[in-house]
């Protein structure tokens, strides 16, 4: 019986520490310790000024304005490792016009076609382009 009992309580002690190694590298993945992060960059390729505002389920990144040609609004964040799951979606609104767009889908986007994960953006009335390694053909996709 005492064999039993020590023996439960090395598995116990073994499970429990396992748990919490665990429960610490969350903390390491979600920071990106592990996981490389996604980086949106989004540029106005309009003639006018664009307002957009971008978030997923739990993160509002706010309103920003971009002027034609002018310097991009990014935002980096890590994607979901096991599920695959991550969306960010933006409402983007100029002169006489609102779309909106998912603007990263993770089963879509991935890696965005390059090492760095960097998924660039340029908008345009038709809708938004996606850049690849080639600079001369976007992957182009019409509004939501």
């Amino acid at each position: 019986m005492g064999a039993l009992l020590e023996k439960r309580s090395k598995v116990l002690l073994m499970s429990l520490t396992i748990f919490v190694t665990l429960q610490m590298m969350v903390g390491v993945v979600s920071g990106s310790f592990i996981f490389k992060d996604t980086h949106v960059i989004i540029t106005n390729k309009l003639s006018e000024v664009l307002t957009l505002h971008c978030q997923d389920m739990k993160n509002d990144l706010g309103y920003h304005t971009l002027q034609p040609n002018s310097d991009p609004y990014s935002f980096k964040f890590t994607a979901n490792p096991i599920f695959k799951i991550s969306l960010y979606y933006c409402k983007f609104v100029w002169t006489g016009e609102s779309h909106n767009f998912d603007i990263y889908v993770q089963k879509r986007d991935g890696k965005c076609g390059n090492s760095n994960r960097e998924c660039s953006w340029i908008i345009t009335q038709q809708g938004p382009c996606r850049l690849t390694n080639d600079p001369n053909n976007p992957l182009c996709y019409p509004w939501n």
